[in-house]
């Protein structure tokens, strides 16, 4: 069983881009994930729904976060904790790229898996 698992800053296991957007996946454990999200201005998420519960901090910039009908505006050193099994997206509502960390039990984002 691994003790310690470093990631230096830069690296990732997988990136998926999609338009405006960069997920990367840093870390994942049999019991959890970690993925840094890069949105660009304006630039929103496709809604993810999968088993288990998030945790995200905003690193840099604002977003809006919705979960379900919930709304939050995101900003640097905010964070939030869902559910997963809610419907769940971000829109970048700020004028640089957002940066925002989400780690998730278990490791259930799929988006890495196709």
């Amino acid at each position: 069983m691994v003790k310690a698992i470093l990631m230096k800053a830069g690296e990732s296991l997988r990136d998926v881009r999609q338009s405006g957007c960069l997920f990367r996946n840093v870390l994942k454990t049999d019991k959890l994930e970690a993925n840094l999200t890069h949105l660009l201005p304006g630039t929103k998420t496709n809604s993810f729904k999968h088993k288990g519960q998030e945790f995200k901090l905003m690193m840099k910039g604002e977003v809006e976060y919705k979960v379900g009908e919930q709304k939050f505006i995101m900003q640097e050193g905010d964070m939030l904790f869902h559910h997963s099994e809610e419907k769940h997206s971000a829109k970048n509502i700020g004028k640089e790229e957002a940066i925002f960390i989400t780690i998730s039990t278990p490791p259930t984002f799929t988006l890495f898996e196709k």
